[in-house]
């Protein structure tokens, strides 16, 4: 009987840590943007899905002006949702990939 116990408490166990939402602690800067912006911004930043909203638009920011605006907002931005479960290491790597890699 106990040895039941000890094997549901481990099925159930696994089954509570499994998830859809990848784990944004593990991953880098293209995997977050990928994962938090691209649905409006586009894989290319491009940000046609928002008709000339692109994301490669306002990587003049320095970048903690972007990790501000990530996590909490901007004023200028209504409509642009903000992350705040992101930390700001998670939110750097998004913005440094925005200045690496979607810059034009």
């Amino acid at each position: 009987m106990p040895l039941l116990r000890l094997l549901s408490l481990v099925i159930l166990t696994g089954l509570f840590g499994c998830s859809s939402e990848p784990d944004p602690a593990n991953q880098d800067g293209k995997e977050l943007y990928s994962y938090y912006c691209a649905g409006c911004h586009n894989e290319s930043g491009d940000g046609s899905f928002l008709q000339g909203i692109p994301a490669n638009n306002r990587t003049e920011f320095a970048e903690s002006e972007l990790v501000d605006v990530i996590r909490t907002g901007h004023p200028d931005l209504p409509d642009m949702p903000h992350f705040s479960q992101l930390s700001r290491m998670q939110a750097s790597a998004i913005a440094q990939y925005l200045h690496r890699q979607l810059k034009k």
